[in-house]
């Protein structure tokens, strides 16, 4: 799949020197990111919601921020690529440091909203639904994750772009976040015990 899609949308996709090359890396691995992360939320966002799991929710709104996250970097290429010009001699390629910051910040922002949103859940822990299809759709975006973690990877590697290995890095934390979650899942019927809003701030933290 990986080597069809550079195929398929870069053109000389050998020559990653060139700038024009580097863009569209960048913006292959910036749509796919975006398209996979809007898919994997509005799935565990609609499970979370079902099953009134505020862990899931919050791993779901983790996704969202992932798109958001990836739309910058689609930005930071672009400008990257602009040529020098009288104010900016040695052109625009610190863009993508600006924007690496910019996630970090937004990343930050959700994660104290969904402690906040976990430590009431903690106060008034309310019974989470044990479903299959949401442990379905776990797994699933687990998978999914760990194949954009090595799509990501490749890609950053290929056109050594610190914002690609950024959000490699990102889709990783995400696997382990989402395992969490599905762990909750599984075991807070069998221990007769919410783990919900402890997992929830858990993903919020990291």
């Amino acid at each position: 799949m990986k080597d069809f899609l550079i195929k398929r949308f870069i053109k000389d996709y050998e020559n990653v020197r060139d700038s024009s090359v580097r863009q569209q890396y960048g913006n292959l691995g910036s749509i796919v990111g975006i398209a996979a992360n809007l898919l994997i939320f509005a799935a565990k966002f609609t499970i979370g919601i079902l099953t009134n799991s505020v862990a899931i929710t919050a791993d779901a709104v983790n996704n969202l921020s992932d798109a958001g996250s990836s739309v910058i970097s689609l930005a930071s290429f672009k400008l990257a690529n602009k040529p020098p010009d009288e104010n900016h001699p040695f052109g625009y390629a610190r863009i993508e440091y600006i924007a690496s910051s910019l996630v970090a910040v937004i990343i930050l922002f959700i994660g104290l909203e969904l402690i906040k949103e976990s430590i009431r859940k903690i106060s008034n822990p309310t019974p989470v639904e044990f479903s299959i299809i949401a442990v379905l759709i776990l797994i699933i975006s687990i998978a999914g994750k760990l194949w954009l973690y090595r799509f990501t990877q490749d890609l950053g590697k290929r056109i050594d772009s610190t914002v690609m290995q950024a959000s490699a890095a990102d889709s990783l934390a995400d696997v382990m976040s989402t395992s969490a979650v599905l762990l909750s899942i599984i075991l807070s019927p069998l221990l007769g015990f919410q783990l919900d809003g402890y997992i929830g701030t858990a993903v919020a933290l990291f």
